[in-house]
């Protein structure tokens, strides 16, 4: 039996539809050579306010990885 190693349910529970919004900030070039994860953090602020910093914080780094795994570099190119 396995136990569930998540702690952050309401986090969890908004993450699709969040992930939908910040997308595009992946996949785009960071302006004026801006971390793409800051990009990421300030849209999803803006999105939802209710959440705390380290929230916002947890959501781009999860967007960041699930991004990562779904647009997997191709053979011989390096990793972002």
């Amino acid at each position: 039996m396995q136990t569930e190693r998540r702690k952050h349910h309401q986090l969890r529970a908004l993450f699709d539809e969040a992930y939908e919004r910040v997308e595009p900030c992946l996949a785009a070039a960071s302006p004026k050579g801006m971390p793409v994860e800051w990009l990421v953090f300030r849209k999803a602020r803006a999105a939802y306010p209710q959440l705390s910093t380290l929230e916002l914080f947890m959501l781009a780094m999860a967007s960041q990885r699930v991004y990562r795994s779904r647009h997997a570099p191709r053979q011989g190119r390096l990793a972002f």
